[in-house]
């Protein structure tokens, strides 16, 4: 028996064609800011069960899947503290807080970002930038990236209702990189060329300040469910990830559960 490490918008279909005497599929579903791990997990799993269907939405909109059966599994960055969900850690992620390059600011304090969420600084000039309005971007409501960048950055307090909307990561960085004065948040693995990455508190999100902590706004990505699986197809898939051949698979867009030193021949 595999041992695991655990604790306590539309859908999108991928359904993968089956043949007669292949194992069921597994039902894997993934919120968009861990979409990219799914899409490489499923081009890399080589295990019994390499077949899978998947969705992506919100995690309100994955986590109403999961209550209704529809799925067993699903990618994360946010887990509820409620205590309901069984969890497994498979990486670590970083929340990039991203601008238009055009703002002239290249970090800014969790502070001032604390400001600027609140509608409290409206002008990139306040922070030593351009004279230039800042168009707040925010995630909706049942994100799991806004659930905890909200946790970790703003606390009881409020993002402004100024703030425009992004219903998925791909249109957040798409909003940002097309909006003068735009600043909004992201998963690290969907950073890209067109936007630009602040440093907070005078550190950039990278593998290295995310693994060692110094980056401050810093997430899990876990498989999590209802119940622990019991020993089969997503237990199999689940250990996999753990193992060194999947945790090479999870560094190529995050940080693996451990990052080893590079090693200089």
């Amino acid at each position: 028996m595999t041992a695991l490490v655990g604790c306590s918008t539309p859908r999108i279909p991928a359904t993968t064609p089956t043949t007669a005497g292949d194992p069921p599929p597994l039902r894997l579903y993934a919120t968009t800011a861990t979409l990219p791990l799914l899409t490489d997990i499923s081009d890399s799993y080589a295990g019994p069960e390499a077949l899978f269907e998947t969705r992506s939405g919100s995690f309100q909109t994955l986590y109403a899947r999961l209550l209704e059966g529809e799925t067993a599994y699903l990618l994360t960055n946010h887990v509820p503290d409620s205590g309901v969900m069984w969890a497994a850690p498979v990486a670590q992620d970083g929340i990039a807080v991203i601008v238009h390059p055009e703002t002239g600011v290249d970090g800014l304090t969790l502070d001032q970002l604390r400001d600027v969420m609140q509608g409290r600084i409206t002008n990139w000039q306040a922070l030593g930038g351009r004279d230039l309005p800042i168009a707040l971007i925010s995630r909706e409501t049942g994100s799991g990236t806004r659930a905890e960048f909200e946790q970790q950055v703003m606390g009881p307090r409020r993002t402004t209702l100024a703030a425009r909307i992004a219903s998925s990561s791909a249109q957040m960085v798409d909003t940002v990189a097309a909006t003068a004065g735009a600043l909004g948040y992201v998963s690290q693995a969907h950073v890209r060329f067109g936007v630009r990455t602040l440093a907070l508190n005078g550190v950039l999100p990278s593998a290295e300040t995310i693994a060692d902590s110094r980056y401050p706004l810093r997430t899990m990505i876990y498989v999590a469910g209802l119940a622990e699986p019991a020993d089969d197809g997503y237990r199999r898939l689940i250990g996999w990830l753990q193992s060194p051949d999947g945790q090479a698979v999870v560094a190529r867009r995050y940080v693996p559960l451990v990052l080893l030193p590079e090693v200089t021949p």
